[in-house]
């Protein structure tokens, strides 16, 4: 379990390229205009669209989980160098149509892996210790890049992170791959009667899923903007300090998620509905006040709601996949396309975020993400069902489907 441990906290940053970092370098030290940062911050998230599906398809099958994250972290190290190196704006946005490729694979096959190692009955409290080292590494990763930006220079952050994708890999390398259950990575069946993997037409036709799919696709479109128009707030108000208070607001958030994501973990034992439906509360309360306040240091201090909802999110929503996927071998092709939905719906946030902050400034960005956030709250309270221990006549039969229609077990 410490080679878990390891590649969850120095997974940290490595998944995003650098994230939202980028946003705050185009805008201080390349002076471009905040629709075109839209455009590159969107585009990771439109690209994860296309391949999100396939790569969970593609990590149920494969029993080479490990040799995926290593080649997805040197990929995201190659990319990252292209962003210091190059000036123009095509050569960025395509680095960062490649880290929508390649990060499609890091979320996915670490619940995969971790699903393969400890098993359903052990998932809560595992993804809960797997968030609270993730948010942990973001932490200490936010204040060394904040020191980097600040002392050094802002391109030294991407080079920072470049370090973090090789120690990744070091990280990958702990986790013995004797220790995974690949069945059982991929939620199937543990009968010997009945094919093991769910048909597609029986999986996308459940309407659990479907709602649950939805339902996170509006939080995302209410919060994937957020962070990004926070960072430029501040980036107009103190340039020279911009960097100092974005990775004050991540540290905060981020110190937050380790001690959240540990308890939802526990928490979510009793059912995920509840707890879920915090964070989705949490989202208008930030979206509002980061429209009518301005001071750097507020705004920084905001983020200890952010630290509360995403800390929850990221547990929950994982082992939500998980409950409606269970017994039907298809528990990473559903990530996929639930994080094909997440990532459709932060792309659509950026994009919209950009140009409403362009015509009529960054109060009535904001107000338009809370309308959505509270959109959001009333669709998931009425239309989500509490998933945990969810009836199996209500969840994709795995038996329902004709063999052509079902991927076989195996590499």
């Amino acid at each position: 379990m410490k080679g878990l441990d390891w590649v969850n906290l120095l997974m940290a940053d490595v998944k995003d390229g650098v994230g939202v970092y980028l946003s705050v370098y185009l805008l201080t030290v390349r002076n471009w205009q905040p629709d075109e940062i839209g455009l590159v911050i969107a585009v990771p998230g439109l690209v994860g669209i296309l391949v999100q599906a396939p790569a969970g398809a593609l990590i149920d099958r494969t029993r080479h989980k490990r040799v995926l994250l290593m080649a997805a972290s040197v990929i995201i190290a190659v990319c990252c160098l292209v962003v210091v190196l190059s000036h123009g704006f095509y050569p960025i946005f395509l680095s960062q149509a490649v880290v929508g490729l390649t990060q499609s694979v890091y979320a996915p096959c670490v619940a995969a892996i971790t699903l393969g190692m400890v098993g359903h009955s052990l998932l809560d409290k595992r993804i809960g210790r797997n968030e609270s080292f993730n948010h942990l590494g973001n932490m200490l990763a936010a204040i060394i890049a904040g020191l980097i930006g600040r002392f050094i220079s802002y391109e030294g952050i991407f080079y920072f992170s470049i370090a973090q994708c090789l120690a990744l890999i070091v990280g990958v390398l702990i986790i013995q791959e004797k220790d995974i259950d690949h069945e059982l990575a991929r939620g199937a069946s543990t009968t010997d009667q009945a094919p093991n993997t769910a048909g597609l037409k029986s999986l996308f036709a459940n309407r659990n899923i479907l709602v649950f799919t939805l339902a996170m696709a509006l939080f995302h479109l209410a919060n994937g903007a957020m962070l990004p128009l926070v960072g430029q707030k501040m980036g107009l108000v103190d340039p020279q300090n911009s960097s100092l208070y974005l990775s004050a607001a991540i540290i905060i958030a981020q110190g937050v998620m380790v001690f959240v994501a540990s308890f939802a973990g526990r928490t979510a034992e009793r059912g995920r509905k509840k707890i879920m439906v915090l964070a989705f509360l949490l989202l208008p309360v930030r979206a509002l006040l980061f429209a009518f306040i301005d001071d750097p240091y507020v705004l920084t201090g905001i983020q200890l709601l952010d630290g509360i909802g995403a800390g929850i999110f990221g547990v929950v929503s994982i082992l939500m996949i998980a409950d409606l996927s269970k017994g039907t071998g298809r528990f990473n092709l559903l990530q996929g396309v639930v994080y094909s939905a997440i990532g459709l719906a932060a792309a659509l946030s950026s994009i919209l975020a950009g140009y409403i902050v362009k015509h009529f400034g960054y109060a009535v960005g904001f107000m338009s993400l809370a309308g959505i956030a509270v959109l959001g709250i009333h669709f998931y309270w009425l239309s989500v069902p509490e998933t945990k221990d969810i009836n199996a006549s209500e969840a994709p039969n795995p038996a329902e489907q004709p063999l052509g229609l079902q991927v076989q077990t195996g590499a």
